[in-house]
């Protein structure tokens, strides 16, 4: 058999085939994370001792792990002998930056049918999340407690509450207000790395539900109290410490202003108000904040602020801005104080 000639160049049609084709890696990997392979993957393993672990189809398992080797998070030791590399060992539960239960969130078909009407937040402005699902995205969480499980789970990420503890002292705060916190883990960990604060959890009922067992389990429910409510509504007051971790990113200029808004009603004239999410920065060494505020567009009508964006939303709020820790990549830290 003859082989064509070929340069070494790889011509601009490939590129951009193999570029619309990049999804496919995505969602070999986030199938591998539903069948929990990652975890059955601590040493090489052949692809019919791993099909029978996960009960799948061993034949079929082939092009997904191959897609994931193609990904750089599993490699093919030998023919159809699968192990994880150092990439994919964060698809591990056990790990302390995974990042499995994103790779299930990011491939539910939720997302897929939005992306499917992104073209309509193109031509409008408005979130393409409610043309296939009839509602908003947060409506819709409220209706379907599956999914807002594992996206509340997804999004408090092991990095944002590091960054948190190393952006951020605590140590001259008396009391703090998390609000929009989720289950708890961001609160908890404050907690636990500051034995003499005392904590208030805000969260919206079907989720605040949640938040006991994760600050019981954190040692520091009887420092802590849970307070079902929105942040669109009026806040508990009196403390000195409030806590937005991955809120106002969510949420277009509007709303975030009413949020913002909400908060300095609560907060006294010597308080502090700490926001932690994703700022765009030069420090950035990937694409992913640029891939972030495509998803929180189409989601959400959201978008991801830089430092100087949020210099003006805080103004507008009653705020100045007071100073930045940038984790490039990944979640900052900004602080702020009423004015």
């Amino acid at each position: 058999m003859t082989q064509a000639p070929h340069s070494d160049a790889v011509p601009a049609w490939l590129r951009v085939r193999e570029l619309m084709t990049t999804g496919l890696l995505a969602q070999a990997v986030t199938v591998l994370c539903d069948l929990g392979i990652p975890e059955v993957l601590s040493a090489p393993r052949s692809v019919a001792d791993i099909a029978k672990e996960v009960d799948a189809d061993p034949e079929a398992l082939v092009p997904f792990l191959r897609a994931a080797c193609a990904a750089g998070v599993v490699e093919e030791s030998q023919p159809k002998v699968f192990a994880l590399t150092d990439l994919g060992a964060v698809l591990r539960e056990d790990h302390p930056e995974s990042v499995r239960l994103l790779c299930s969130l990011t491939g539910r078909e939720e997302f897929h049918r939005t992306w499917a009407h992104s073209i309509h937040s193109a031509r409008t402005g408005e979130p393409s999340f409610a043309v296939p699902h009839g509602v908003p995205f947060f409506d819709y969480m409220k209706s379907n407690p599956d999914f807002a499980s594992l996206f509340d789970r997804a999004m408090t990420s092991s990095a944002a509450v590091d960054n948190l503890l190393s952006g951020y002292s605590f140590a001259e705060a008396r009391h703090v207000v998390d609000v929009g916190g989720g289950r708890g883990k961001m609160l908890s960990a404050v907690l636990a790395g500051n034995p003499h604060l005392r904590g208030i959890l805000v969260e919206l009922p079907h989720v605040a539900e949640a938040a006991g067992a994760v600050l019981a389990d954190a040692g520091v429910a009887e420092r802590a109290t849970v307070v079902p409510g929105s942040f669109f509504e009026p806040l508990p007051s009196g403390a000195d410490h409030y806590l937005l971790s991955r809120v106002v990113g969510n949420w277009n200029d509007e709303d975030a202003v009413r949020i913002l808004l909400r908060v300095r009603e609560a907060i006294p004239d010597d308080g502090r108000l700490v926001i932690v999410g994703n700022v765009p920065s030069p420090a950035d060494r990937t694409n992913y904040p640029r891939q972030l505020d495509l998803y929180m567009f189409a989601l959400l009508s959201a978008r991801l602020r830089d430092y100087n964006e949020y210099e003006v939303l805080l103004g507008e709020a009653g705020f100045k801005a007071a100073g930045m820790a940038n984790f490039p990549d990944s979640e900052s830290v900004i602080t702020a104080v009423p004015v």
